[in-house]
């Protein structure tokens, strides 16, 4: 497994709503192996999939919560 080391993740943002980014998190994902170099990445079309959902990003109970409601054609 090729690691790209010298990557820091400094902000995360989803819908607007900054979050708060644990110390450590950037050498977790190097581990993980999320970042790699070199090899053939598997691609997924999101927006074809999230297409048949309605998305709402909310906070609840002091926390942040992605509702997925689907929209798409029932079988």
């Amino acid at each position: 497994m090729i690691i790209r080391e010298g990557i820091e993740v400094t902000r995360i943002t989803l819908d607007g709503y900054e979050l708060p980014i644990p110390e450590g998190y950037s050498e977790f994902l190097l581990r993980a192996g999320y970042w790699r170099y070199g090899e053939k990445v598997e691609k997924i079309n999101h927006e074809k999939i999230l297409s048949n959902y309605e998305r709402e990003v909310v906070i609840e109970d002091g926390k942040l919560c992605t509702n997925l409601t689907y929209i798409g054609k029932q079988k």
